[in-house]
This record gives structure tokens, sequence and C-alpha cells, in this order.
């Protein structure tokens, strides 16, 4: 199904009704009928998560938008890379295989959106949680349950020189502080790749 255009107008009307025009080839042949299903699906995406054979608590998933990206007289596929990461038990640095994304050979990936989120415990156990964008002074916990700045270091990484041919993106979360935390991961990023490419994603 093809993505309607962004200016596109509606009308909605029960699945039971049968929309098949009758009074005019040339109508038929400009008209293109549509689900909410297929404006939800070209808008948004979703990624289906798969559970890590290796690392417990980790999901993860790659999935292709219903739109392509225009840059200049180049087209690209838009996709999302999502994941759920627990950083634990506790430790003063963590590097976790999300996974590796394979592309055609000689493609790159090039990421483009970073909605990367931290969760970890309120501040002096209050109750709730704190929630961040993935960063250097991102808030983590430990046993205390007290929020607090991670001082070291804290990003979602790809590695394209990890032993196998560049078109292998190895993903990492990594994070460092001088002491002992934890806390929960969302990965959710958006990459772009050559219109046609192929894209296959094999969890940690």
């Amino acid at each position: 199904m093809a993505t309607p255009p962004s200016n596109e107008q509606f009308v909605g009307i029960n699945a039971s009704q049968d929309l098949t025009e009758r009074s005019s080839g040339l109508i038929n042949n400009k008209r293109q009928i549509y689900t909410y299903a297929d404006l939800i699906g070209g808008a948004h995406g979703t990624s289906q998560l798969e559970a890590s054979g290796t690392t417990t608590g980790l999901f993860a998933g790659v999935s292709k938008y219903g739109y392509t990206m225009s840059l200049g007289t180049f087209v690209y596929d838009v996709y999302n890379l999502r994941a759920m990461v627990p950083l634990r038990p506790e430790a003063t640095d963590f590097i976790t295989t999300l996974g590796v994304i394979e592309v055609s050979v000689g493609e790159n990936i090039f990421f483009i959106n970073n909605r990367t989120n931290i969760e970890a415990v309120d501040f002096d156990g209050l109750g709730g949680y704190t929630n961040n964008p993935i960063n250097l002074g991102a808030m983590v916990d430990d046993s205390t349950n007290v929020a607090r700045p991670i001082n070291v270091e804290c990003y979602v990484n790809q590695d394209n020189d990890f032993g196998l041919p560049p078109e292998f993106n190895g993903m990492y979360v990594v994070a460092e502080d001088s002491s002992a935390f934890e806390c929960d991961v969302y990965v959710d990023m958006d990459f772009i790749i050559p219109t046609g490419s192929s894209v296959e994603f094999t969890i940690a």
C-alpha cells in the first residue's frame, strides 16, 4: 500500500461498505482507498521487538517506515531502531550489545533522529522516575534509590570496525560512572539508507 500524500483529505466510511467506483473508468484509475492502519503505519511505523538470547531483559528490533526522505537528488528509506536495555545489576561501567544492523554491501546508514531515553528512580526515593535523554549528566540511580547525574559517559555507539565488514553496524549502549549505578535505557533512533537497499537486524 502506497503512503498517502501529506495533504491528502479523507472521509471515514465503515469497512462494511463497498467503495468500488462504478461510474467512471477514469476515476477508478485516479482513485486510491486507504485504511486507518495504512495512515498510522505510514506516519509512524512500528518496531517488533524480540527478546535477546544472551542479555537478560534486552528487547530490540528494526522496522521500516512507510515513507522516504529526499536529500537533493538522492532518495532514502527511513528505518527505526528500538530497544529496551536494562543496565543492571549495579556496576561502574556497561557496554551492552543491542545487535547488528546489516545493510547492502557498500551502503552506509546515517542516523537522523535520536530519542533515546534513560529512566531511573526519582530524587530521594519520593516515588516516580526521572526520564531524560541519554547523554553525559543523565540521571541514574543506585541501591539507595536516589537519582544522580552520570559523570563520565553515556551514549549509543555505532561500530563498523568490530571484525566484520563495514556494512555490519554493531550497536551498543555505553555508560560509565565513578560510582556503581543502574538504570533502564529505551533506545529510539531513526536512520536512512538508499532506497531499495537491504536491511537486516540480528539481536545480540
